[in-house]
C-alpha cells in the first residue's frame, strides 16, 4: 500500500467521490427562491421599522400639542383674574377704600380658584380633619389638652392642591399634639 492510499483509508473525506459536492449545495432555483424570500422579508422589516418610527413621531407630536392646548386653556382661564389684579394694583389707594380693595381682592381670589377648579385643580383644605402626611405637611405642632384633638389639623397655613389623584402641592398645616396637663 502506498502512503497516499493509507492516508485515504484513514481519512475517508480525503477522497472525493463524484457527485458528492452536488449533494451539498442546493439547486440554483432553490437558491434564487431563498434569496428572493430573504429580500422580501428584509424589505418588510424595513417598512415596519419606518412605520413604527413615523407612529412614534406622530404620537409624540400629538402629546406635545395636547399639552400645549391644555396650558393655553389654563392660561386663558387665568388671564381675566390676572387683569383684575393688575387693575387693583394700579388703582390709587385712598384711605377710605380699604374695605373695597379688600373685597375686590377677595373676588379676584374666588375667580382664580374657580379657574383652577374648572381646569380640574382642586384645593386641599383639611382644617379639622385628621392629619394625613400623604396630603399635608406639618410645619407647626400646637399643644392641646384634649386627647380627641390629637393629630388633627388645627390651622391651614398654605392651601394644597391636587389634580385628580396627583398631589400638586401638599397643604402646609399646624397640627394639634396632645400633651397631658401637668399634675
Amino acid at each position: 500500500m502506498t502512503p497516499e492510499e493509507g492516508a485515504a483509508e484513514e481519512n475517508p473525506l480525503a477522497t472525493e467521490t463524484p457527485g458528492h459536492l452536488d449533494d451539498v449545495s442546493p439547486p440554483a432555483e432553490e437558491e434564487l427562491s431563498l434569496e428572493a424570500e430573504l429580500e422580501t422579508l428584509r424589505d418588510r422589516h424595513l417598512r415596519l421599522a419606518a412605520e413604527f418610527d413615523n407612529y412614534r413621531r406622530r404620537t409624540r407630536n400629538e402629546l406635545l400639542r395636547a399639552g400645549e392646548a391644555a396650558r393655553a386653556d389654563l392660561a386663558t382661564r387665568l388671564l381675566e383674574p390676572i387683569d383684575d389684579l393688575n387693575r387693583v394694583a394700579e388703582a390709587p389707594c385712598e384711605p377710605d377704600q380699604h374695605q373695597a380693595m379688600h373685597d375686590g381682592v377677595g373676588l379676584i381670589a374666588q375667580k382664580l380658584e374657580k379657574a383652577l377648579a374648572d381646569a380640574g385643580i382642586e384645593a386641599v383644605n383639611p382644617l379639622g380633619e385628621p392629619f394625613d402626611p400623604n396630603l399635608q405637611e406639618a410645619v407647626i405642632l400646637t399643644p392641646t389638652d384634649d386627647p380627641e384633638l390629637d393629630e388633627t389639623v388645627s390651622m391651614v397655613l398654605l392651601t394644597g392642591y391636587h389634580l385628580g389623584d396627583r398631589l400638586i402641592r401638599p397643604a402646609q398645616v399646624a397640627v394639634y399634639r396632645y400633651e397631658e396637663p401637668p399634675s
